[in-house]
């Protein structure tokens, strides 16, 4: 057990009326993998608890590598990340990196029933306002160059942090990678997996690896 290993456990257990504990039944869903001492830090917004329990089925060795490892967006961003130069080796195993990847939020929900609450901002705010210290203290402890927002959701949640305490590095934005394979890119006719929005998910990482000198 680790140092956030264990401040995520007293996270949950304070907040255990709002908060299940899911290590009880996903010990590996650490919310976090790869080298916290990157200078390159991908930032998502949370775990969904589908693909969770999907991956979870499917899976004999159960370990933290099964995290942002389990559909075709994961798939993208592992082969991005290592043709940027930010990940050795075979991009579904867990070596080589170099970055690290954690979310905002740490608990899974389900999309559908999260984006329901979350019309509410009060309901996103709230959980923010929890999992700050979390998200601090990796910060503090490793020090990273940039945090790499993937997507909007997760940008809006950092922008929030940072209005009520949190101290940051320099953030920058990238669209999700769910959002290039999944969904029609709006205001075009760009739909999902276009090849061209493949293209620049996989440049904007370059770019960012190039920016920061990873």
């Amino acid at each position: 057990m680790n140092t956030i290993d264990d401040a995520i456990k007293a996270v949950i257990s304070k907040n255990h009326l709002k908060i299940k504990n899911w290590f009880e039944d996903y010990p590996w869903l650490t919310g976090y993998l790869g080298n916290p001492e990157a200078a390159i830090w991908f930032i998502g917004e949370n775990p969904s608890m589908r693909g969770v329990k999907n991956i979870n089925k499917r899976t004999y060795n159960k370990t933290e590598n099964l995290q942002w490892n389990s559909h075709d967006g994961d798939k993208l961003l592992r082969e991005s990340i290592t043709k940027a130069g930010l990940k050795q080796g075979d991009p579904s195993l867990n070596e080589g990196w170099n970055c690290y990847i954690t979310n905002v939020v740490k608990a899974p929900e389900i999309v559908k029933q999260r984006n329901e609450k979350k019309r509410n901002a009060a309901y996103w705010k709230e959980q923010a306002a929890i999992w700050l210290p979390i998200l601090q203290l990796q910060i503090d402890l490793h020090n990273p160059k940039v945090l790499v927002a993937l997507g909007g959701q997760s940008m809006k949640i950092l922008e929030y942090m940072k209005t009520i305490g949190l101290r940051t590095p320099t953030i920058e934005i990238i669209p999700h990678y769910s959002y290039i394979m999944m969904r029609p890119e709006v205001g075009t006719s760009r739909g999902p997996r276009h090849h061209d929005r493949i293209k620049e998910f996989i440049q904007s990482i370059v770019n960012i690896a190039h920016k920061y000198k990873a």
